[in-house]
């Protein structure tokens, strides 16, 4: 029993320590606040180091813009660093120098309006330049530098760059363009904002040759009719949305089938073979690929020489005008490997990604784990996701299992959305952004997470472009002006000012929200007690009890009484309620009172509905949606 209560006390005594240390590992707070956490955005060829003042040798590079939680600032031999998490919940990425991160404590962004609806928004190079044309509200010079920037010359002018002229929705496809700061100006009759913002070079489409190439090569043997002709079916799909979309000169598909050893079989027809070279032209794809179909003779042995027809993309298509490179492996069965009689290439799997690699081809494994292959399966996945691989990134295979026709349909109608997205951001001109492609509604967790990686890819080989476009260096991250109402047409904002709230913060917001609305609910039945009732609600659900009690005495709005959030302070926007007088609720008409109550429901079903959407919220890690997920919410949808 003695031994048994030490070992008791041990464990628990272990257990503490523990819980102590996953407490302190919570991000700092800014200052003057109890919860709102500090965060920090990564510029253009940031690197993550183990500890401050460590050798760059083994650094990690960091995708420009990430969003970091800081966890700590130490200074080591006169450099500043700064500890970063890419959560709040502890987990510790790395050190980052100082000026490789840029302080962003409000979360707020911008949302560019479509230009088909909306003028083009100018971003200038300092603020002087913009507050003067805004204090003499110069409408005609500042229509001239829009128009001489929607020409292209810009030279000698204080503009950095204009708005691209398509249109990518945040909430659809997130992008991020933070703003740092702001300012109120007015801007003809109307307050608007000055908005400092972080960005990198905007380039113009129309002289980008940034382009992408998909290649599929598809297993051709008896057991794959069924996963040809679905492919056949998303392909023309996906021609007929390039081709809605105008981004033909942007992206070509190519095809090439394989089957196995003609030697063996000569039956087969072809170990290999181009049915369609890379074109974006959706009616000769889809007139070449038409011929494609499954054999009528079973070869010998469950595994294919998948690897020839991989080696046919790489060495018969003309990689040379695309930056964007991939081939998606189709296929039921395993490869056939240098030792295997039946192989033709000669290659094991490490031969043939480092040929991928040379010519920098990103390979993607759609793998049918149909019943009748299952003895192949393991050794099938082993070789498919080292082949599938990209360095930094994560291995790109996906498996289809039992092989279901309608579970690969929608597999690859999403990898061919996203990529089209992605093409379509870049030819839109907001290639420089962080874009994230939206994820399908109703994919489960593996698709999710093959999602985010092919938008990591897809953003990695944008900035590597840029990288090397620019002279080698990574785009400089510079700070751009801009203002929130267009001086031509005041009326209207030409942006969204957005706030990226988390998940947890919402659910927070939510609840305060919904039990202000329970109190005044019954504060219209009781209307005597309903200030005394919202100040004792107050206390409970203020995370600093004190600073509720010492301002709730004269407090007579929910901001006074401490109902304004720590990350809602500050915000450039107009509360609809907060700021609402409730002292003289019991001289309301029920009217009125009914129509603050419903104000704050009709809050409160929007941000509970708003949670519960999985499929809008972005994972800023590239992870599942959890509590730091973020949702851009416009300002105005605020209380």
């Amino acid at each position: 029993m003695r031994l048994g209560l030490t070992a008791l006390l041990i464990a628990a005594t272990a257990a503490m320590h523990v819980a102590a240390e996953a407490q302190q590992a919570r991000p700092l707070t800014v200052e003057g606040k109890r919860a709102l956490y500090q965060r920090v955005i990564a510029v253009p060829g940031a690197m993550l180091l183990d500890a401050p003042g460590a050798s760059t040798a083994y650094a990690q590079p960091v995708t420009p813009f990430t969003v970091f939680y800081v966890y700590g600032r130490e200074t080591s031999d006169g450099r500043t660093y700064v500890q970063v998490g890419v959560d709040s919940n502890g987990r510790i990425d790395g050190w980052l120098p100082a000026e490789q991160a840029v302080d962003w404590q409000q979360t707020l962004t911008i949302g560019f309006k479509d230009p088909a609806e909306h003028p083009r928004v100018l971003l200038f190079e300092n603020r002087d330049a913009l507050k003067r044309l805004v204090d003499t509200n110069d409408v005609a010079g500042y229509e001239a530098l829009r128009e001489q920037a929607i020409a292209g010359n810009v030279e000698g002018t204080p503009i950095a760059a204009i708005q691209p002229d398509g249109f990518i929705d945040i909430r659809r496809n997130f992008y991020l363009v933070p703003i740092l700061s702001h300012e109120d100006v007015l801007i003809g009759p109307h307050q608007g904002r000055l908005l400092r913002v972080a960005s990198v070079p905007l380039r113009d489409p129309a002289n980008d040759p940034y382009r992408a190439a998909i290649v599929f090569v598809i297993d051709t043997t008896q057991s794959m009719r069924p996963y040809i002709e679905r492919t056949r079916e998303i392909m023309r799909d996906v021609y007929a949305e390039i081709e809605q979309a105008g981004l033909s000169d942007k992206v070509a598909y190519g095809l090439v089938g394989f089957r196995d050893s003609t030697d063996a079989v000569p039956q087969l027809g072809y170990v290999s073979r181009v049915f369609a070279t890379l074109t974006g032209s959706g009616d000769e794809f889809l007139s070449q690929v038409a011929a494609v179909d499954a054999s009528n003779i079973s070869s010998e042995g469950f595994n294919e020489d998948a690897y020839a027809g991989v080696l046919e993309a790489i060495e018969s298509m003309d990689w040379r005008d695309y930056f964007a490179r991939y081939v998606i492996l189709i296929t039921d069965a395993g490869p056939r490997l240098a030792d295997d009689p039946r192989a033709t290439t000669g290659l094991d799997t490490s031969d043939l990604a480092a040929r991928l690699s040379d010519l920098r081809i990103a390979l993607w494994t759609i793998h049918l784990k149909t019943e009748v292959g299952r003895e192949t399966h393991a050794f099938a996945e082993q070789e498919y996701r080292a082949l599938s691989t990209v360095p930094g990134i994560g291995s790109f295979y996906y498996p289809i299992e039992a092989g279901d026709v309608d579970d690969f349909g929608e597999a690859l109608g999403a990898m061919m959305r996203q990529l089209t997205a992605q093409v379509a951001a870049a030819a839109q001109g907001f290639q420089p952004l962080q874009s994230m492609p939206a994820i399908d509604s109703g994919a489960d967790g593996e698709l999710s997470a093959f999602q985010q990686k092919v938008a990591r890819l897809g953003y990695a080989l944008r900035m590597d472009y840029l990288q090397q476009t620019d002279d080698g260096g990574a785009p400089a991250l510079f700070d751009a002006w801009m203002i929130d109402r267009d001086l031509a047409d005041p009326d209207e904002r030409s942006i969204d000012v957005r706030v990226l709230l988390t998940r947890d913060q919402l659910s927070d917001l939510h609840d305060v929200l919904r039990r202000v609305v329970e109190r005044a609910e019954e504060g219209a039945l009781a209307p005597q007690s309903f200030l005394d009732e919202l100040r004792s609600l107050a206390a409970i659900i203020s995370r600093d009890p004190e600073a509720v009690q010492a301002a709730v005495g004269g407090g007579t709005t929910l901001a006074e009484l401490g109902y304004m959030r720590e990350y809602i302070e500050g915000l450039p926007y107009q509360s609809e309620v907060m700021h609402i007088d409730l002292s003289d609720w019991q001289q309301w008409s029920a009217a009125q009172q009914f129509e603050f109550i419903n104000q704050l429901d009709s809050k409160v079903a929007y941000y509970r509905a708003l949670h519960d959407n999985v499929d809008l919220w972005v994972s800023l890690d590239g992870g599942p949606v959890d509590g730091d997920s973020v949702y851009p919410l416009l300002l105005e949808a605020l209380p």
